[in-house]
């Protein structure tokens, strides 16, 4: 389970937000939604152990993770978390394939037969030995999922997935997050303000940023 314990974030003496708690359950799934600048993207950072929150605990099942060591932190997220970010953070000079096997070595998984499915799935095994600057935005999106999918995590984050594309391949972004969550068993946390995403995943439970009391 992951819980969010009276989150607070401060930036430049400004309160961002505040008061956040929430309950995920093991295999469901949480929607965050709100205008831009509302803080989602901060509040993601601080669930995946990216960025301190001002107060507040997030707790996996029972880690307390601002409790551990940075590098406990890091070895935590490595080994528990997928992530998807806004801006993909791919190395555009490397190849598709690359860029999954920096993932997989990062957390210790090796299997090349795992690489070539996962790419197979999400539609770029025929695009492995091309460089990621060659893609188009819905391809680069595609590895960028993959990438988060990389030793079956337990959670899985997206931040803005299917904002920057069109109908079609937002339907297929979305469908693929949700297909490689159920076969990884993992919990989805997804933020956004593209009202699209909620007619194609069914969310468990949302929080709109904004709204809390």
């Amino acid at each position: 389970m992951l819980k969010c314990e009276n989150i607070s974030f401060d930036i430049d003496g400004h309160n961002l937000f505040s008061n956040i708690n929430l309950n995920l359950k093991n295999q469901k799934d949480l929607l965050i939604t709100g205008p831009s600048g509302i803080g989602k993207t901060t509040l993601l950072s601080i669930l995946c152990g990216l960025q301190k929150p001002t107060n507040g605990n997030i707790i996996y099942n029972d880690i307390d993770l601002y409790n551990l060591a940075e590098y406990e932190v890091d070895n935590f997220r490595g080994k528990n978390l997928g992530i998807v970010f806004q801006n993909f953070n791919l190395i555009n000079s490397f190849t598709v394939k690359q860029n999954i096997e920096i993932a997989a070595n990062a957390i210790g998984t090796k299997s090349s037969d795992q690489y070539f499915n996962l790419l197979d799935r999400v539609g770029l095994a025929d695009k492995s030995h091309i460089k990621v600057a060659n893609l188009s935005i819905g391809e680069k999106q595609r590895l960028a999922v993959a990438r988060a999918f990389v030793g079956e995590p337990q959670w899985i984050f997206c931040d803005e997935p299917t904002s920057s594309l069109d109908d079609k391949n937002a339907n297929i972004i979305a469908n693929i997050i949700k297909e490689e969550s159920s076969r990884c068993r993992a919990s989805l946390v997804l933020i956004t303000h593209d009202s699209r995403i909620q007619t194609l995943i069914n969310f468990s439970k949302i929080l709109r940023l904004g709204e809390e009391s």
